[in-house]
C-alpha cells in the first residue's frame, strides 16, 4: 500500500513547460505526415494483397496480417467455406469483399470500430454473445504488430470493455481483479502499486515494474523522482475497446519500467463510415456506503466517408464512498468523490497509405478522503469499527491527468512507418494525516498539537517521440526497427506542519522541495525468421542511454537550523535482449519458448553532508532480470475450447531497495530473487448458450540473497503476491420475452500474502488471509437499449488488500485497505 507524499514539501511554483523537445517532436511528426501526404498524392504506391484461395479461415488470417485490420468472426461461420483469394492493389474493404464474394457472409462495423463478419442467418436474429469462440479472431497491437493472440509467443490476456462493464468494473483494481498473477495494492483512492508475476519489493517500490499505455501513449515516469512506482494510470471506462495485458518482461519493445509486463488501454477508433454513438447511465450501492452514479456518452461523426472522422467521449462517475472517520475530522463516507473524463480522437486517411490519428484525453479525480481502516495486526480485526479510522485532519486527494498522442502511419507496402508523439501532464494533490505517529511525541514535548498533516503536490511531465518501421507480415524474414526519445520532469513537494490546539499558528516541522529530470535515447529492433510454415525464431535487442538529475532541499524543526540541500546526477547504458522460438503443432495449436531480459533505471542519491559514504553511494544502478518461459496455446474440441498455459522462471539481480543513513533514506542495490510460476487460462463454449472461463496462477517468489535494506534473509518470500490465485465463471445465454438475455456467476480466489518480510523489523511480516469473492451478472437486450445488472462480492466477504505499518506510535495499530463491500448496480446503454 503506497500513498502519495511519502516525502514532504510545499507545492512547486515552477513554470510548467516541456522544454525544447515538445515543439521539435510535434513539428517533426507533422512535417513527416505532410511530406508523406504530398508523396502519396503524386506517387500513391498501392497496398498489395496476396491471399491464396482455399480455406476461408486461413485466408482471413493472412488478410489480417497483410491488411493490419481488426477483424472479428465466429470460427463456426467460416468453417468449411472456401474463397477464391485476392491479389492486387486494393483497399482493405475491397480486398475483404473479394474474399467473401460468393459466400453468405456479410460485414458490418462493431461498437469498437472493428469489422465483424456474420452470416445472413445471424442477421435475422442477433445473438447475445457475438464474440468468436476461439482466440484466432482477436487481434492485438501491444506487441507493436497487429496479429492474432494465439500467434504471439508469450502470455497475453485481452479484457473486452463490454464484459468489464457488465461486471460493474469502474477502476484499475476492478479491471485486474480477475487476472491471477496481476496485483494492485491500494493507495486508498485510485491507483496503487501494479505488479505482475510476483515482481515486487512491496511498499518501498520506487520505480514501476509494469508499463502502462493508452494506445501508444506512454504514461507514468521511468524514474523514482515523483512517485513513479505507485501512480499507474487508473483510467475510467472512457470509450475503451479492450485492455491488453502482456505478461513477462517487455524491455526490448517498451524499455524501462516494463520488466514484469505491460498493461495497455486500447480505445475505440473513429469510424469514417457511420454516424453513431451511445449514452450510458449507471447506479450502484455499496453496503455501508453511499450511492454511486455514472453517466457517459460517445459520439462518432464521419467528416468524409472513408477519409476522416472525429469521435467524442465523456463520462462522470460519482463515488459514494464506504469508509468513515472519527476524531476531529470525523465524517461518513469520507472516501467519496467524483471522476470526470473526456476524450477527442481525430482520424484522417487522406490516402490508402497514410493514416493520422490525433487524440487528447483528460481525466480529473477528486476524493474527500482516503479509504483505509485502522486494524489490530494481532487479530486482523478493526481497531474500533469496521472500515473506520481516527482522523485529526482531512485526507483530500485530487489527480488531474492529461494525455496527448499523435500517430502518423504510412504504408510503403514492403514496410509500415509510424511516427508516434506523446505528451503527459499529471498533477496530484494529497493530504495524509500522520497525527497518530507524531502527535504523541509532540505532546510529550509539551507541544499542544491538534493535528499533524502532510500536504504534498506531485507533478509528472513526459514528452516522447518514437519512430518505428515494421516489415510486411507473412514473409520469410519479418523485422521491426525503432528509435525512441524520452524527456521527463517530476517534482514531489510539500510540508508537514503541527497544527496547534485552539487555532493558534502552526509549527513547521518539515518543508521539502524535490525535483528530478530524466532523459533517454534508445534504438531497438527484432527479427523473426520463419524457418518453415510451422517453425519460427525471433531475436531482439534494445540499446538505451539515460541521464538523470535530482535536487532536494529540506528545512524545518526536524532538520535543524541549517537547511539540508543536496543534488545528484547519474547516467547508464542498459541493454535488453529477446529470444523466442515458436512451433506450430497443428492448425489450432502452438508451443513456444521465450527468453527475455528487463530492467528498471538506476538513479542518483541526493547525499547530505553527513551521509555515510560507506553505506550510500552517489548513485544506484539499474536492477535487471532474465525471464525464461515455456508456453502452449491451442483451440481444442472442434475449436470450442481455447487454452493457454505457461511455465516461467525469473532471475532478478541487483534489487533496488531503501537504505538509511542518519535521518534520511536512500536507495541501494542489494540482494537477488527468483520467481517461479505457472499460468493457465481456459475459455470453453460448448454451445451458443453456455460459456465457461477459468484462469489460475501459482507463484513462488523468494529472495535468493540477503537484502539488507529490507532487513530480509535469503529464502524469505517476496510480499503482496499469493502463492495461488484463480477465477472461475459461467455464463448462460437465453431468450426472455423473445429478447436476448444472459446470466452469469464467477468466483475469485486470492491466496494468503505477506505484507512484509518474515523476520524483518524494517518491514515486519503480517500475514493477510486468503479470501474468495463471488460476483453475479445478468442482462437483457431490448430493441433500442440494453440493461445489465451486477452484484460484486455477493457474500460481503472481508478481504485485506494491503497493510501499512509505521503510521502510529502503537506498533499493533496498522492501517489496511480492504476489498469493496457488497455492491449492487445497474447499467443502461442506449446506442444510436
Amino acid at each position: 500500500m503506497n500513498r502519495i507524499a511519502p516525502r514532504t514539501g510545499l507545492p512547486s511554483k515552477k513554470k510548467r513547460t516541456f522544454g525544447a523537445l515538445r515543439p521539435w517532436v510535434i513539428g517533426g511528426a507533422w512535417a513527416l505526415s505532410s511530406a508523406m501526404a504530398a508523396q502519396a498524392q503524386t506517387q500513391a504506391p498501392p497496398q498489395g494483397f496476396d491471399v491464396s484461395g482455399g480455406d476461408l479461415k486461413t485466408a482471413l488470417d493472412a488478410y489480417i496480417a497483410q491488411g493490419g485490420v481488426q477483424l472479428l468472426y465466429k470460427v463456426d461461420d467460416v468453417k468449411g467455406v472456401s474463397t477464391r483469394g485476392v491479389k492486387g492493389a486494393l483497399s482493405p474493404q475491397e480486398a475483404l469483399a473479394q474474399l467473401l464474394e460468393g459466400t453468405s457472409l456479410r460485414t458490418r462495423r462493431g461498437d469498437d470500430g472493428a469489422i465483424v463478419i456474420y452470416t445472413t442467418a445471424a442477421a435475422a436474429k442477433t445473438q447475445v454473445d457475438e464474440m468468436p469462440q476461439s482466440l484466432d479472431s482477436v487481434t492485438i497491437t501491444a506487441t507493436r504488430r497487429r496479429e492474432p493472440v494465439r500467434e504471439i509467443p508469450m502470455q497475453v490476456n485481452v479484457m473486452k470493455a463490454q464484459a468489464l462493464e457488465r461486471a460493474g468494473a469502474r477502476s484499475l483494481a476492478d479491471y485486474v481483479a480477475e487476472q491471477p498473477g496481476v496485483n494492485l495494492t491500494s493507495s486508498g483512492s485510485v491507483g496503487g502499486t501494479l505488479t505482475m508475476r510476483g515482481l515486487t519489493t512491496g511498499p518501498v517500490q520506487g520505480i514501476a515494474t509494469v508499463g502502462v499505455y493508452v494506445d501508444d501513449v506512454a504514461t507514468g515516469l521511468s524514474s523514482a523522482g515523483a512517485n513513479g512506482g505507485n501512480t499507474p494510470l487508473d483510467m475510467g471506462m472512457l470509450d475503451l475497446s479492450h485492455i491488453e495485458v502482456l505478461r513477462g518482461p517487455q524491455g526490448t519493445l517498451y524499455g524501462a519500467g516494463a520488466m514484469s509486463g505491460v498493461l495497455k488501454y486500447v480505445t475505440n477508433q473513429p469510424d469514417t463510415m457511420e454516424f453513431a454513438g451511445s449514452v450510458k447511465f449507471g447506479t450502484s450501492w455499496t453496503q455501508g456506503g453511499g450511492p454511486s452514479f455514472t453517466t457517459g456518452a460517445v459520439l462518432n461523426v464521419p467528416l468524409k466517408e472513408d477519409v476522416a472522422a472525429i469521435r467524442f467521449a465523456a463520462f462522470t462517475d460519482q463515488v459514494g464512498g464506504s469508509y468513515d472517520a472519527t476524531g476531529l475530522a470525523r465524517g461518513r463516507n469520507v472516501d467519496r468523490g467524483h471522476t470526470d473524463g473526456g476524450r477527442v480522437s481525430l482520424l484522417l486517411t487522406p490516402t490508402r497509405e497514410l493514416t493520422v490519428r490525433l487524440t487528447g484525453t483528460v481525466q480529473d479525480v477528486h476524493r474527500k478522503g482516503l479509504g483505509f481502516e485502522e486494524m489490530d495486526q494481532r487479530t486482523l480485526r478493526p481497531w474500533n469499527r469496521e472500515r473506520t479510522r481516527q482522523l485529526s485532519a482531512g485526507e483530500s486527494y485530487s489527480n488531474l491527468t492529461q494525455l496527448f498522442g499523435l500517430d502518423v502511419e504510412y504504408d510503403f507496402g514492403w514496410a509500415r512507418l509510424n511516427s508516434i508523439t506523446s505528451a503527459q501532464d499529471v498533477k496530484i494533490n494529497n493530504t495524509v494525516d500522520v497525527t497518530g505517529r507524531y502527535g504523541p511525541l509532540l505532546t510529550a514535548l509539551r507541544v499542544p498539537v491538534a493535528s499533524v498533516p502532510i500536504n504534498s503536490t506531485v507533478e509528472q511531465h513526459r514528452v516522447s517521440q518514437e519512430f518505428r518501421l515494421t516489415s510486411r507480415s507473412g514473409t520469410t524474414i519479418e523485422w521491426l526497427a525503432g528509435l525512441y526519445l524520452n524527456r521527463e520532469r517530476g517534482s514531489n513537494n510539500g510540508a508537514m506542519d503541527a497544527n496547534l490546539i485552539g487555532g493558534r499558528s502552526s509549527l513547521g516541522l518539515l518543508t521539502s522541495t524535490q525535483s528530478s529530470r530524466y532523459r533517454e535515447e534508445a534504438a531497438y529492433g527484432d527479427v523473426t525468421w520463419n524457418v518453415t510454415p510451422a517453425f519460427s525464431l525471433t531475436g531482439g535487442v534494445r540499446l538505451a542511454r539515460n541521464n538523470q538529475k535530482y535536487d532536494s532541499r529540506q528545512t524545518g524543526q526536524l532538520v535543524g537550523s541549517v537547511a539540508a540541500n543536496a543534488a545528484g546526477t547519474s547516467s547508464e547504458s542498459p541493454t535488453t535482449y529477446l529470444a523466442a522460438a515458436k512451433y506450430t503443432l497443428s492448425e489450432t495449436s502452438t508451443m513456444y519458448f521465450r527468453a527475455a531480459s528487463g530492467y528498471r533505471p538506476g538513479g542518483p542519491n541526493v547525499l547530505k553532508p553527513d551521509t555515510d559514504r560507506r553505506v550510500v553511494q552517489p548513485s544506484y544502478n539499474s536492477d535487471s532480470l532474465w525471464s525464461y518461459e515455456l508456453g502452449y496455446k491451442a483451440d481444442l474440441l472442434d475449436r470450442t475450447l481455447s487454452l493457454e498455459a505457461a511455465l516461467y522462471d525469473i532471475e532478478w539481480s541487483g534489487v533496488q531497495q531503501p537504505t538509511r543513513s542518519g535521518a534520511f533514506v536512500f536507495v541501494t542495490n542489494a540482494g537477488a530473487a527468483r520467481i517461479k510460476g505457472s499460468e493457465l487460462t481456459l475459455n470453453w463454449k460448448p454451445s451458443k448458450e453456455w460459456r465457461f472461463i477459468a484462469n489460475a496462477a501459482a507463484v513462488d517468489a523468494r529472495l535468493t540473497e540477503d537484502a539488507k535494506g529490507l532487513d530480509a534473509k535469503a529464502g524469505t518470500r517476496l510480499p503482496h503476491t499469493p502463492r495461488f490465485a484463480a477465477t472461475l465463471g459461467v455464463t448462460r445465454n437465453f431468450s426472455l420475452a423473445d429478447r436476448p438475455a444472459y446470466v452469469g456467476i464467477s468466483a475469485r480466489y486470492t491466496g494468503k500474502r505477506d505484507a512484509g518480510y518474515r523476520g524483518s523489523t524494517t518491514l515486519p511480516s503480517i500475514t493477510m488471509p486468503a479470501y474468495t469473492l463471488v460476483d453475479l451478472q445478468a442482462g437483457i437486450d431490448f430493441k433500442t437499449f440494453n440493461v445489465s445488472a451486477y452484484v460484486r462480492n455477493l457474500t460481503n466477504k472481508r478481504g485485506i488488500v494491503s497493510i501499512e505499518t509505521g503510521l502510529n506510535v502503537n506498533p499493533n495499530l496498522v492501517t489496511a485497505a480492504l476489498v469493496p463491500a457488497r455492491t449492487i448496480g445497474v447499467n443502461v446503454n442506449v446506442p444510436f
